[in-house]
């Protein structure tokens, strides 16, 4: 029984060797590292996503599509069209069916404040006041007349009727007066001796201008001006201009009107030869 308890201790000892060999020869062993690579994008892969990016971040926007016009705003545009033809053909009042003003007016009541309309409104009226200075010219003051209310059956507030009226009226009047004068030489002379009156005292509102303001230079023009547009810019109220020649009335109202910035000045010209500028009140 001892023998047998001897081998079995040499067996176990053996055994023990064995096993510590083993463990021992697996812990020399080194580990391989594995690396695990991908495959590089190619170039077509980065231009796509790029694109892809760039459409998003830089989207433009559509444009609007243009507005169409609606059925009464084409209905009101056509009416200014006839009534512009008609204003070229000088078909201003007549035929009753189909005139200049017959269009603009209508055109007007459906759309108020349409520039156009009154753009052709105003055009019929110049056409008028210009016909009737030239019939007051050739001495045919009915006809002026005539063309006067013409204009009035247009627009009755626009001011270029009462302007052009008071030149008619202003031109029949000088034209009766140089009829009237003394021809003889007795008269002629009679008319010498009498003392001239002299001319009335100016009112605080009106300012007498040379006749050779315009022989003058800029400045001095502007100097005999100032003291009209000083007044205007401090109280606003509107301008008589009474001037024989009607680019000269015009080009005093522009020098007045041009230095008063605040406001439009308001002005009215006649052709007179008082050479003057009155401030009218409101």
């Amino acid at each position: 029984m001892s023998k047998n308890l001897v081998s079995f201790l040499i067996v176990v000892v053996f055994l023990t060797g064995c096993q510590s060999n083993v463990k021992s020869t697996e812990k020399s062993q080194p580990i391989e590292e594995v690396e695990i690579t991908q495959p590089a994008p190619d170039s077509a892969s980065i231009n796509k996503v790029a694109e892809s990016e760039r459409s998003t971040t830089l989207k433009t926007p559509s444009p609007k599509p243009a507005k169409t016009p609606t059925a009464f705003e084409q209905l009101t545009q056509r009416l200014i069209e006839q009534g512009e033809t008609a204003l070229t053909a000088k078909r201003l009042l007549t035929p009753v069916d189909d005139n200049a003003n017959l269009y603009f007016q209508a055109a007007l009541g459906r759309d108020p404040g349409n520039f156009k309309a009154i753009q052709g409104i105003t055009a019929i009226v110049d056409v008028y006041t210009q016909w009737a200075w030239q019939a007051a010219k050739n001495h045919d003051y009915k006809q002026a007349k005539r063309y006067l209310d013409s204009a009035r059956s247009v627009n009755p507030e626009d001011p270029a009727i009462v302007e052009m009226a008071s030149r008619v009226t202003d031109l029949k009047a000088r034209r009766e007066l140089a009829v009237r004068e003394p021809k003889s030489t007795s008269q002629l002379q009679k008319s010498k001796q009498v003392t001239p009156q002299e001319p009335e005292p100016l009112k605080e509102d009106q300012f007498l201008l040379p006749k050779t303001l315009f022989s003058l230079s800029e400045d001095e023009i502007i100097e005999k001006i100032q003291p009209i547009i000083d007044d205007v810019a401090k109280a606003d109220r509107p301008l008589v201009i009474y001037w024989p020649n009607d680019k000269e009335a015009r080009l005093i109202y522009q020098i007045i009107n041009s230095r008063v910035p605040e406001f439009r000045v308001r002005a009215m010209t006649y052709h007179r030869a008082d050479y003057m500028v009155e401030l009218q009140q409101d």
